[in-house]
């Protein structure tokens, strides 16, 4: 078959784009697709400032109370052809990720000196006088204290804050800086480290990127808290919190992230995270975040999508200008095992909206059943069975695109859709290695200064792999493991970065160290998310 190669968007007007964030319980106060219910607004706006101009949210996301604007980009153009880009050298794209690793090292020396966390805490009202416990010593505490902030008891917090700052605080004096004024101070630490992360990546994406401006992935990750949070953080079972997150898998830039109730709608928050699109973005999604709607959106703006359908959604074909209902049951029980078809311009919904390209795939019978102990686990934590129908078509592997057929085939829409998973390892890293989901009885601004003070030990970790990871792949074709990058970088991350005496820390011996130790392990017979993008030549 003829493969047409690919190409970047090369005139991007903006390099700016929303990233939002809230701590109460839901998108609200949208003109809401048909169906979706909306929630009452419980948070403010706010902006920030950006090279002297204000970011305000949209006139169509002006009502908007449920979420904090930092910043936002508009586009303007159309979609554009896949077609071979430029591409730096091996050596200078090295070198330029280099000067990127130390200019983010620098930002974390500027954003976490004594004197800019004083600033910050005076600015949100947590420190108002001089006192024993520090903006330094608190942020260290909550992001690299020793062990988890929501696991560990109050005096083991107030024995570390002793050995590491001098800081003599009770355990009831400790417990009472936990407070609104706290949370906002982390927030705002949170924020500034945002605000320089995602243009430091993507400017080093365009040393070595051939495809696709962004390869965004959105999913999210759930875990529950104590009860007596149900007003701020309502679950379906119990109290939960719920964390959306999506990032371009090419860079390894943080594109939005929010905090909501666990029960909130994923379907919700992708149809109205839209306007962040940019022509020849390419979005994979799952089914929780399906939305004819949001689709309709994705390609109006000149960008592309992977995504599943959803089993209760029709499929329509259009013969000899009558509608008729496509019958995937007859189709599915024709295919063999591993094979495939692909069916061309059909009409999905009520509302029939156009898809160019159906792809239909029968699962093996290894992959049938890893599927349905996953569905059987699910069943067992909801309590409640799937429909007969939802259980047939799990037999099946359906996805809709808009990838143009001569670039990408149906074997290489699945291969793309896989790249999902690497959100899920990130999700099982955050977990594991930074304790996000172990929450003990206590009050609920405490947890929120955990929840915080882990995104940002997360924030600041996570972009040093990303930029690890391009310098290995770019240097000697090697593949950093997430998992043990992240649990190698946390555990020393203090002492690298934040003690004074290790200002001047070894920038290549750190790389040695995650290129001796974070190395990924191949499988036989697997292909890694870089085999895959190399494959595809989309880097």
């Amino acid at each position: 078959m003829h493969r047409q190669k690919h190409g970047i968007l090369s005139n991007e007007h903006s390099t700016l784009e929303r990233i939002f964030f809230h701590g109460k319980s839901s998108m609200s106060n949208f003109c809401s697709p048909p169906g979706m219910k909306m929630a009452t607004p419980k948070a403010r706006i706010f902006t920030e400032k950006i090279h002297g101009q204000r970011a305000l949210p949209s006139t169509r996301h002006e009502n908007d109370c449920s979420r904090r604007c930092i910043f936002t980009e508009k586009f303007h153009g159309q979609r554009f052809a896949l077609h071979p880009g430029m591409k730096m050298t091996a050596e200078g794209a090295c070198i330029f990720t280099e000067k990127q690793m130390k200019a983010w090292i620098q930002t974390i020396h500027q954003l976490f000196s004594p004197e800019e966390l004083t600033r910050l805490a005076r600015k949100t009202g947590f420190i108002r006088r001089q006192r024993s416990l520090t903006a330094e010593a608190f942020l260290t505490l909550c992001a690299w204290g020793d062990g988890s902030l929501a696991k560990q008891s109050l005096q083991r917090l107030c024995a570390a804050l002793t050995l590491w700052h001098g800081c003599s605080l009770s355990s009831e004096g400790l417990n009472q800086r936990f407070t609104d004024r706290a949370v906002a101070f982390l927030r705002e630490v949170f924020f500034l480290l945002l605000l320089h992360q995602r243009p430091l990546l993507l400017s080093a994406m365009e040393t070595y990127r051939t495809c696709f401006t962004r390869l965004r992935i959105l999913d999210s990750t759930s875990f529950l808290v104590p009860a007596d949070y149900g007003e701020d953080y309502r679950g379906s079972v119990s109290s939960g919190v719920k964390i959306q997150f999506e990032y371009d898998l090419l860079s390894g830039a943080c594109l939005q992230l929010c905090v909501q109730s666990a029960n909130d709608s994923d379907a919700r928050f992708a149809y109205h995270a839209q306007h962040t699109i940019l022509p020849n973005n390419l979005c994979i999604r799952d089914l929780g975040f399906f939305s004819v709607a949001a689709l309709a959106e994705i390609d109006a703006r000149g960008a592309y999508y992977i995504t599943r359908l959803r089993s209760d959604m029709k499929v329509y074909i259009k013969e000899n200008g009558q509608w008729k209902e496509w019958d995937w049951e007859s189709l599915g029980n024709q295919l063999e095992e591993g094979e495939s078809v692909e069916m061309e311009h059909v009409y999905i919904g009520h509302e029939r909206l156009y898809v160019p390209r159906l792809v239909f795939r029968r699962l093996t019978a290894e992959e049938w059943q890893k599927r349905m102990a996953y569905v059987r686990k699910k069943e067992k934590r909801k309590g409640k069975a799937l429909a007969r129908q939802t259980l047939e078509q799990k037999k099946y592997h359906i996805l809709l695109t808009n990838l143009p057929q001569e670039s990408f085939d149906g074997q290489q829409v699945y291969e793309l859709y896989s790249l999902r998973w690497q959100m899920e390892w990130l999700f099982k890293a955050w977990k594991s290695v930074f304790d996000l989901e172990k929450v003990k009885e206590m009050k609920k601004e405490r947890f929120e200064c955990h929840l915080y003070g882990t995104l940002i030990a997360i924030l600041v970790t996570q972009t040093f792999l990303f930029q690890a990871r391009m310098y290995w792949h770019q240097k000697e074709d090697i593949e950093i493991s997430e998992r043990k990058a992240l649990d190698l970088l946390q555990s020393y991350w203090h002492q690298l970065l934040l003690r004074s005496h290790m200002a001047e820390i070894n920038l290549f011996s750190l790389l040695s160290l995650l290129r001796k130790h974070a190395k990924k392990g191949r499988r036989k017979g697997e292909e890694t998310a870089s085999d895959i993008l190399t494959k595809l030549e989309i880097w």
